[in-house]
Parts: structure tokens; sequence; C-alpha cells
């Protein structure tokens, strides 16, 4: 009868460590697809107030901002292409995959820029939650795109 009732409570534990992840996950995954919205929205200080102040951020390529950054390091470089679009520069959070602490989520960009061209790029971000915040982003994209936008 021991082993019966050591059975049962090792599946319960399992089935609530189980839930738990499942909860997270999801929780992970409405925190990523809000800082998107926000930012989309032109709310860059409400967005990044889901990103821990120790985060950092990882960008491709040679463009002058990439290479990893700290969170106000970042959001200087974003502040300065928030002024690149006057009506703002959307990024629409679309497929999300989540394990763990990280959320995989494909994002595709759209604006007007000032020099009058059309930036639409494709993204994917891997973005690590710890303690409900954003505390780490590789962001891939197709950095020619944007070099090309921002050559005068």
């Amino acid at each position: 009868m021991q082993s019966i009732s050591l059975i049962n409570t090792i599946l319960t534990r399992t089935s609530v460590i189980a839930s738990n992840a499942g909860m997270n996950t999801q929780l992970n995954k409405e925190l990523v697809a809000d800082f998107f919205r926000q930012f989309s929205d032109g709310n860059i200080a409400d967005a990044f107030s889901k990103v821990g102040d120790a985060a950092s951020w990882w960008v491709p390529g040679d463009l002058p901002f990439s290479g990893t950054k700290s969170k106000d390091e970042y959001l200087q470089i974003v502040n300065s292409i928030q002024q690149g679009f006057p009506a703002g520069l959307r990024l629409e959070a679309g497929s999300m995959i989540a394990e763990g602490d990280q959320v995989a989520v494909e994002v595709e960009s759209s604006g007007e820029h000032v020099n009058g061209r059309t930036y639409n790029n494709k993204y994917h971000f891997l973005i690590t939650i710890e303690n409900g915040q954003i505390s780490y982003v590789k962001e891939y994209m197709d950095t020619l795109h944007l070099y090309q936008l921002i050559q005068p």
C-alpha cells in the first residue's frame, strides 16, 4: 500500500509542476505580446517597463547598434530609431513558442521612414524571462534591409 501511496504522491506533484510550467509559459507569452503591443502603440516607456534593469539585448550584423547592449543603451537606440518614424514604427508579434523561461516570437515591422521609404522587416526574437521581466533578447532580422533603409 505504501508504494501505491508514494506513486500517487509523485504523480500529483508531477501534475502540479507541469501545470505551473504551462501557466508560466503562458504568462511569458503574454508578457512578450504585451511588450510588442505597447511598443507598436508608441508607449515605449510602458513597453520597456517589462524589461529588467540588468537586461541585455543582442542585434546581429555591422549596423551602428549591432552587438550586445544594456537596457539603457538599447532604449537610447530605440528612441533614436523612433525619430526616424514620425508616424510610428509598428512591431506586430505573430506566432510564438514558449518553453521554460524562453519565448520565441516572429515579428513583422512596418512604418514609413522620414526619407520616404517604407520599412517592412521580418524578425525572430528569442526572449528570456526572469522574475516576470524580460532579461535577455536576441533579435534576428534582415540587417541588409535595414542598412538600405538608413543609407542616404
